[in-house]
């Protein structure tokens, strides 16, 4: 009820209903003709409760109610699950949590075009915040108090909270972005953000403890909570972007339960008698250093995995052909602040041996005239420092990146095109100057604008990545077409409305910012 007032959850009341049904149908239709009777289906309900609970399809918006846009992944994901629940056990248990393994597998195979799990963070802390973490841990603590699993939650989140301390220490710069925060959270604040996730305390209250999917002895399960909360820490490692942060957490809990049995069995001499350790320690004193070192070579990796995601984590928009652009990954770390200090200072100097004052640029870029750069609601929602006077640079330097690109076009210039744009926005302008040559034409690109604004867009495939604010430029462009000689051959106007990012959309940045992608195809975020 406070996801569809006041959480603002992506979830209509429809796929509510329809992960409900699609569990308690199957349940009560395999009950009836597998032990000819008829029940309450409570773990039926429970899977679609669970799934609904989780799963996410992009597009949904808060507050259409009725929705059922992507209704087929919802009983789909509840099916698999259920499907799971008969078909895949062991000793007469089933040995995942439904709901568990079957979103893993959904977020997996169908990745972040089709789903996306629950955000790690729901809304600002405030009085509708602090009462959700009052029902979440209330309740849970009452039920975990009275299925006896209470020890194996404060294992998973003592466990997850010093493990990804651990994690963290060595690499400080690893990174994670999501679309509910303007830049990339690091280190101790990333940290914060994992441990006191609303979403965790899902996870660790109410989806780990499933007594049927947990070993029965008390020890057991605290050291299956710990196992869990290793497992996640060590998933983490690879990731940047919260869709793989969070089935990375999830997927824990499915290769946790894969080795159920197998902890039982290796914590067996611990657990003679159900509760009393076996005076011989000959049948497990090996067991002791073999699983110690097991663990502290898992968490040992764990600073190596995470360092190969560190650099470069803001999300790519994605190219117009449906593609992903090609990123180079880079490994090590950044100049010492004492080496940017120099360098710095060096750069800001007058040429060696010329006192005389020097020309900035041997260019002199003749802007058209920018109107007042209006900004929407949900930029400044997403980024409350996104001023007026931010946004006019914005404005300014997607401008002069263009009429750059437009003298690149004119002398053929391609070296002179990578200083107005880069990566993939650099590819459109040098298709262009490359087809001019070919075509021995000279094109003179001029353009006058009327309206200016910013926009936040979702990436290509409305992931949990960080939403992208794009300038968007409405207005018309001239084209001259002149031969070899500089005789005009051809003049054509058209009306110009495209959006463009750049490199850095924090106008605080390193100098003018190029332009990074092209974001006009892209869909508008709500």
């Amino acid at each position: 009820m406070l996801g569809q007032t006041v959480l603002g959850f992506r979830l209509s009341i429809a796929q509510i209903l329809a992960c409900l049904a699609a569990g308690a149908l199957i349940e009560f239709v395999v009950t009836f003709f597998k032990d000819k009777a008829i029940m309450w289906p409570a773990s039926g309900l429970l899977t679609g409760n669970s799934t609904a609970f989780i799963l996410r399809v992009p597009g949904t918006l808060h507050g259409e109610w009725w929705s059922t846009h992507g209704i087929w992944i919802f009983i789909g994901v509840v099916a698999l699950g259920m499907a799971t629940k008969y078909l895949i056990r062991w000793r007469g248990r089933h040995i995942f949590n439904p709901s568990n393994v079957a979103l893993v597998i959904a977020f997996v195979v169908l990745g972040p075009k089709y789903t996306e799990p629950l955000d790690l963070w729901w809304i600002p802390m405030g009085p509708w915040m602090i009462v959700t973490y009052a029902i979440l841990i209330v309740g849970g603590l009452l039920i975990a108090w009275e299925l006896r699993l209470l020890g194996l939650e404060l294992g998973f989140m003592v466990a997850f909270a010093v493990f990804v301390a651990l994690a963290l220490a060595p690499v400080p710069d690893h990174c994670m972005v999501a679309s509910w925060h303007v830049t990339p959270m690091c280190g101790r604040e990333l940290w914060q953000i994992l441990v006191t996730s609303p979403e965790i305390l899902i996870f660790a209250l109410f989806m780990i403890p499933d007594p049927r999917t947990v070993p029965d002895a008390p020890l057991a399960r605290v050291v299956f909570g710990v196992g869990v909360a290793l497992l996640a820490v060590l998933l983490l490692g690879p990731t940047t972007l919260e869709f793989w942060t969070k089935t990375a957490i999830l997927a824990s809990l499915v290769i946790a339960c894969a080795l159920r049995f197998a902890l039982v069995s290796f914590l067996a001499p611990f657990l003679a008698d159900g509760v009393r350790l076996r005076r011989d320690f000959f049948h497990f004193g090996w067991r002791l250093p073999v699983g110690f070192a097991v663990a502290m070579l898992l968490v040992g990796s764990i600073p190596v995995a995470a360092d190969l995601s560190t650099h470069g984590p803001e999300a790519a928009a994605g190219l117009a052909d449906g593609s992903t652009p090609t990123v180079t990954l880079t490994v090590g770390t950044g100049p010492a602040v004492a080496g940017w200090v120099s360098d710095s200072a060096i750069f800001a100097l007058p040429p060696a041996g010329n006192s005389a004052p020097s020309s900035a640029s041997a260019r002199v870029w003749i802007l058209p005239s920018i109107p007042s750069v209006s900004i929407a609601s949900n930029v400044m929602a997403f980024d409350p420092s996104m001023t007026p006077q931010a946004a006019a640079r914005m404005a300014h330097d997607m401008v002069l990146d263009l009429v750059i690109e437009s003298e690149a076009r004119r002398a053929h210039d391609l070296k002179l095109a990578e200083s107005g744009a880069t990566a993939d926005g650099l590819k459109e302008f040098v298709e262009v100057i490359n087809d001019d040559i070919a075509a021995g034409k000279i094109i003179t690109k001029t353009y006058s604008f009327d309206q200016v604004s910013l926009k936040l867009y979702l990436p290509k495939f409305s992931s949990q990545a960080a939403r992208l604010i794009g300038v968007s430029l409405h207005g018309t462009a001239t084209l001259t077409t002149r031969d070899a000689s500089g005789n005009v051959v051809s003049q054509t106007t058209s009306a110009y409305a495209k959006s463009w990012g750049l490199l850095d959309n924090h106008p605080t940045g390193r100098g003018g910012n190029p332009i990074i992608n092209d974001y006009t195809d892209l869909a508008t975020a709500p």
